[in-house]
């Protein structure tokens, strides 16, 4: 699959399921930017690309921290999330925060205008992440930062991990052909390959490669964590690839899901699971 299938994808199969679970989505992403803030201090008065921005929340936090004498750019290929993005945009009068509909990969960005490029498990999704990040670094200032969430190995996620094991006992795993949203959250899991990435497109400097794990909210019940598991991950694409036969299964997959979430229930019924991600900042050469 090219890069416009791997954007249909998104457009018109995961769309309306990460509309239903935006809460979880985008909670659980709130809580890795909050451990990279810190690391990466934002000045009032920068500009600041958001890649793969989704429905915009990392680009108003962001825009406040800027202010209005500041700019936030936020691109992705999702029609719907930014037309979202967009409403809340203008409810909050944050005008200094633009959203562009576009393949980051390719789109065509001001030349060596931000101080800051950031993506939140945004920049793992696309076809070629090099491209991606070349393209974003040519955006940037000289000595301009690069700040990347990215998941790492699957094995470090069971909060992702343990339902696609389930959901491999019933079902086999998708094929080549399969109708996917690009390589995978896990793709840039391993820190040589990505460091590698990094050289490759031009980011010479690295500051920061760091892990960081977080318990993240997969439910505010056992029955939505279940739905959530296997509409949308890994575990959901090999329910939704393996077609007839996953519908066939899928009572079974759901029962085993419900006895082993219910394992990660807290008192007040929410279920959470471990995860792990790696926090990377990188520098544009001066």
């Amino acid at each position: 699959m090219d890069n416009n299938e791997f954007i249909r994808c998104w457009n018109e199969i995961l769309t309306p399921k990460w509309v239903r679970f935006r809460h979880l989505l985008s909670g659980n992403g709130q809580t890795y930017s909050d451990a990279a803030r810190d690391i990466v201090p934002v000045e009032t008065g920068a500009r600041v690309l958001d890649i793969g921005c989704g429905f915009g929340e990392s680009c108003l936090e962001i825009g406040a921290r800027v202010g209005p004498t500041g700019e936030v750019l936020g691109v992705d290929c999702t029609r719907e999330f930014l037309e979202i993005a967009e409403k809340e945009r203008d409810a909050a009068g944050a005008e200094h925060v633009r959203y562009l509909l576009a393949d980051a990969q390719e789109c065509e960005l001001p030349k060596g205008h931000f101080d800051l490029a950031y993506s939140r498990f945004g920049v793992m999704f696309f076809e070629s992440a090099v491209r991606a990040l070349r393209n974003a670094r040519s955006a940037l200032k000289p000595g301009g930062r690069l700040c990347l969430i990215v998941w790492r190995a699957r094995s470090e996620n069971p909060a992702w991990n343990m339902a696609r094991d389930v959901a491999l006992e019933y079902l086999p795993p998708p094929g080549e052909s399969a109708m996917t949203c690009g390589p995978g959250p896990f793709s840039m899991a391993a820190e040589e390959t990505t460091r590698g990435m990094l050289a490759a497109a031009g980011f010479a400097q690295i500051d920061h490669f760091k892990r960081y794990d977080e318990d993240i909210w997969l439910g505010r019940s056992v029955e939505e964590a279940v739905d959530y598991q296997v509409l949308v991950g890994p575990s959901g694409e090999i329910i939704r690839e393996a077609g007839e036969l996953g519908k066939d299964k899928l009572p079974q997959i759901r029962a085993d899901l419900t006895e082993l979430l219910s394992k990660h229930q807290r008192p007040n019924g929410e279920v959470w699971g471990p995860s792990s991600a790696w926090v990377i900042v990188a520098r544009n050469a001066a």
